[in-house]
């Protein structure tokens, strides 16, 4: 089998069915799909044991919920059957030849090829505002650009080989890497093999108002744990520098979340930090003015 699709699940019986639809209905066949339910407690089990009365390429397997979907992945990488794992989350979906382009991709790579990225459209409450172009600069030995510029692959955009999965570890599942799970495997798998990217747009990513993505001040805590641990592994003598500047760079994107969410008065305080801690960055000062202004730009 050329493909297994992961799709991890907790409680998304309303995003589940256009999800699991967009794979059943690609125009490349030779693949299955792992549906891993982390613990719902909706009807998401119903909808999936549906799709498996009508295909058995569709797989189901239930856990306790693991707080994480590092977890869910790892059960679905581990029962997979194919050569490749793509992942998708259980709120995103692709178009419809998103396999076979990368299937074709695949075909034309040298085995030291280990993952494939694609562009997505990003979709705010079911609304197109632009397209995630992932890939479209960075190399396909990535890991200093991943680390020192930050996390520009997608995981529901990402395909990868299961061996090199497997070799790597698979996600972390640490409660100090929730929500950063996939941005420490893809730079882990850029270790050990190449990138591949193609620049067309093969799917969407969806955020909604419930989303994990909303959560601003776990998520970039747990960025900064997570690259201040990748820069402490590396074998260099000025990791307390890059630490630093790496940190202010993180407590920057911080506050921009904040900006851009309207929240000044948590924004204004994290952006003239991240100037005091590495004043060296123009954006930084530009930020900090709009936000004085009230500005969201």
């Amino acid at each position: 089998m050329k493909f297994s699709v992961v799709i991890p699940v907790y409680n998304r019986e309303k995003e589940l069915p256009k999800c699991i639809e967009s794979v059943l209905s690609q125009t490349y066949k030779d693949f299955e799909i792992v549906i891993v339910d982390n613990g719902s407690t909706d009807n998401s089990k119903d909808i999936v044991q549906s799709y498996i009365n009508q295909d058995s390429r569709v797989k189901y397997f239930w856990q306790e919920n693991s707080g994480s979907p590092a977890g869910s992945r790892n059960t679905g990488i581990k029962n997979a059957l194919g050569e490749w794992v793509a992942f998708l989350d259980s709120d995103d979906y692709w178009y419809e030849t998103k396999l076979e382009e990368v299937c074709q991709k695949i075909d034309n790579l040298s085995d030291e090829y280990i993952a494939i990225s694609h562009y997505e459209d990003k979709e705010i409450d079911g609304i197109k505002v632009v397209t995630l172009e992932h890939g479209k600069n960075i190399s396909d030995l990535p890991y200093d650009e991943l680390l020192f510029k930050g996390n520009s692959l997608s995981t529901s955009a990402m395909t990868v080989r299961k061996e090199k999965l497997l070799e790597v570890g698979l996600f972390d599942t640490r409660k100090d890497y929730f929500a950063v799970e996939d941005y420490d495997m893809w730079m882990r798998l850029a270790k050990v093999g190449k990138f591949a990217y193609i620049h067309k747009t093969l799917g969407v990513f969806s955020i909604s108002g419930s989303n994990m993505s909303g959560n601003i001040e776990l998520i970039n805590n747990n960025l900064k744990t997570l690259v201040l641990n990748h820069i402490d592994n590396l074998s260099i003598d000025n990791k307390e520098k890059l630490k630093k500047i790496h940190s202010s760079r993180i407590d920057y994107y911080k506050g921009r979340s904040y900006q851009l969410n309207g929240q000044m008065s948590k924004a204004i305080p994290i952006l003239f930090h991240s100037i005091v801690e590495y004043p060296l960055c123009i954006k930084k000062y530009i930020s900090l003015f709009f936000a004085l202004l009230g500005i969201k730009k």
